[in-house]
């Protein structure tokens, strides 16, 4: 995330080797695949030319989302993705991990929430000195005490 710069160009740059066309880069496609990420994951902004600094950590989050979004990436690392968000925000990126999900995303959850990452992931692995030290399937059972016992 690159705080002064605007939404639009953070949203794009992982995006910019599809838009090029030789040298030039389409300005109307690089609005319009802004426009439908602000809209998508409502990101709230004064618009598109924002910067990013200015926006609330909620929002800074939704733009981290938009980036790989935008991109089309199969494959999306989080890290932390809802730590200091406020619950609404908070629903709405599960709101989004969830349809990533659906979409057949491939999502690697890293997080310091057991919560999170039993309500979130179908596999928790815990990893200790390197190695895969245990893993947990989804499960209606699983509880964090069951985890914390593999942590130690």
């Amino acid at each position: 995330m690159i705080l002064e710069a605007s939404v639009k160009e953070n949203i794009i740059l992982p995006s910019l080797d599809q838009l090029s066309h030789f040298t030039f880069i389409n300005p109307f496609e690089e609005n319009k695949i802004t426009d439908e990420q602000i809209s998508n994951l409502s990101i709230k902004c004064y618009n598109r030319n924002t910067y990013v600094s200015k926006l609330s950590g909620g929002n800074k989050q939704k733009v981290s989302f938009a980036k790989w979004l935008a991109n089309h990436s199969n494959v999306i690392i989080m890290d932390c993705p809802t730590r200091g968000v406020d619950v609404a925000v908070k629903q709405a990126m599960y709101r989004i991990i969830n349809e990533l999900k659906q979409q057949g995303k491939a999502i690697l959850l890293i997080s310091e929430e057991l919560a999170e990452l039993i309500g979130m992931c179908d596999r928790i692995l815990i990893m200790k000195d390197f190695n895969i030290n245990h893993e947990f399937k989804r499960s209606a059972d699983l509880k964090e005490v069951d985890i914390i016992d593999y942590m130690l």
